[in-house]
């Protein structure tokens, strides 16, 4: 499993927009094949982190390379001043425990 962080520098004012758009982009990318969940997180003003999580290095490889992601991605783009992407594998993945035994 890998994750994609993406940080963004969203134009000034734009935030919501950037929000509201991310919100769009991300409920059609999670019936991408591959595709396990995606997050927004904001930093600070203007700042904000995309995380997306995917069953395999290929599947992410094969959404980010296809004219649908350009497509889809077009708006996000827009409203951005700059982006950086890093690509990590998922070594380890721990969920709360459940307490109520």
């Amino acid at each position: 499993m890998i994750r994609a962080t993406l940080r963004m520098r969203v134009l000034p004012g734009r935030e919501q927009d950037f929000a509201d758009a991310w919100e769009k982009v991300a409920l059609a990318t999670s019936r991408t094949p591959g595709n396990l969940r995606q997050s927004l997180l904001r930093g600070g003003p203007c700042e904000y982190v995309i995380t997306s999580d995917w069953e395999s290095r290929d599947a992410f490889h094969a959404f980010e390379r296809s004219p649908e992601q350009d497509a889809l991605t077009a708006p996000l783009r827009e409203l951005r001043e700059t982006a950086q992407m890093d690509i990590s594998e998922i070594v380890l993945h721990v969920e709360k425990e459940d307490r109520r035994s």
